[in-house]
C-alpha cells in the first residue's frame, strides 16, 4: 500500500489550503475554502518513473483538473537542463509555465507574467511561496496550480554545469 499524506498550508493570499497525496494511485489534491480543487493523476497501468513523485513526467500517463474541468499538462523531459524539468498547463482561461529558477526554486508564469517562485522542502513538504505580484493580480487558481505542481514534481533543478560537476549520478535514469 503506497503512502498516503495530508498536509496543510498557509498561503499569504488564499489561506488556508489541504494537501492530499497517494503515492500508490500517483494522485495530488489542492483544495481549500478560497481556492479552486486542482487534481494531478497518474492514470492506472500507466509507466511509473520513481524520481519523479507523481510518477510519471510522461503527458500520456498524467490527467489534471482544475474545479472538475479537464486541462492539458505537458511536463518537460527533465533529463540536461533546467528548463527541461518545466510544466506547461493550459486552461480555458490562461496558458500556465512552471519552470525552475534554481536549484531550490520554480517559478509559476501565467500567460507570460511571473506571479511567484514556489520552493517546497522534499523532506518535511514545508513550502516558501513569494508572491511577485500583489494580491490583486493573482487568481485563487494561480495558487492551488503552484501548490499542485510543486508537490507533483518538487521545486527547482540543477542546470547543465550542475549536472556537470557533480557527474551522472545526479541524473535521473
Amino acid at each position: 500500500m503506497g503512502l498516503i499524506r495530508t498536509s496543510v498550508v498557509e498561503d499569504a493570499f488564499f489561506g488556508e489550503m489541504e494537501i492530499l497525496t497517494d503515492d500508490h494511485r500517483g494522485t495530488v489534491e489542492v483544495s481549500g475554502p478560497s481556492v479552486p480543487t486542482v487534481v494531478i493523476r497518474r492514470i492506472p497501468g500507466g509507466q511509473v518513473d520513481r524520481f519523479v513523485p507523481i510518477g510519471s513526467r510522461r503527458p500520456e500517463d498524467l490527467t489534471m483538473t482544475v474545479d472538475t474541468a479537464t486541462v492539458e499538462i505537458v511536463p518537460g523531459p527533465g533529463k540536461w537542463t533546467r528548463g527541461s524539468y518545466r510544466v506547461r498547463v493550459t486552461t480555458p482561461e490562461a496558458d500556465y509555465l512552471f519552470k525552475p529558477n534554481s536549484i531550490a526554486t520554480t517559478g509559476l508564469v501565467r500567460n507570460g507574467t511571473k506571479l511567484a517562485d514556489f520552493s517546497m522542502d522534499d523532506d518535511e513538504g514545508d513550502f516558501i511561496v513569494y508572491w511577485i505580484q500583489e494580491r490583486r493580480n493573482v487568481l485563487p487558481a494561480d495558487a492551488a496550480i503552484g501548490y499542485a505542481l510543486s508537490v507533483a514534481f518538487r521545486t527547482g533543478a540543477m542546470g547543465f554545469f550542475s549536472l556537470l560537476t557533480r557527474g551522472a549520478e545526479a541524473l535521473p535514469q
